[in-house]
Order: C-alpha cells, then structure tokens, then sequence
C-alpha cells in the first residue's frame, strides 16, 4: 500500500488513494484499533459541507427562521443587485 513516516508527534500522512478510497476529507474523524500486530484505521464520520439555509442551526438559533430573500444582509443585497441589473 505504502510507507509513510512518523513525525516527532507521532504524526502520519494518510496516502492520497487510501483517502480517496475510504471518503476521509479535512475534518474527517478516523479511529485507529489494535489487530493482532498492526492496527487498522476506520473512518468514523465525513464531515459535511455546510450550506447557508443551515445557518441558524449551525449557530444554534432557535428563533423563526427567516427566507433568505427576505434577510438584510450580503446574500439579499447581492441577489437584489443582480435582480437591478436585468
């Protein structure tokens, strides 16, 4: 499969295809078991990608939730301008 090094923290790059394969991306949590002599890694959870109608979840609001079209921020400005320029 390969040969990696461990750093002075005992740190170790998971190759490219190993992550590839197994869908471990930034944020990705593994786990690591004792089997016999060696250990095997496990892809515990795949983080996400965060979309912006989840915001107030992710910020923990509890509040009603707002449409996007209707909020007086950048992503209604932005829309309301390229709605002007038509």
């Amino acid at each position: 499969m390969g040969t990696v090094s461990v750093t002075s923290k005992g740190q170790v790059t998971i190759p490219k295809r190993v992550r590839q394969a197994l869908g471990i991306t930034a944020g990705s949590k593994v786990e690591f078991d004792l089997d016999g002599n060696g250990a095997r890694l496990k892809l515990v959870k795949t983080m996400a990608a965060s979309r912006i109608e989840e915001g107030a979840a992710i910020l923990d609001y509890r509040g009603p939730r707002i449409p996007i079209q209707d909020m007086h921020g950048g992503v209604a400005m932005k829309k309301a301008a390229k709605r002007a320029r038509r």
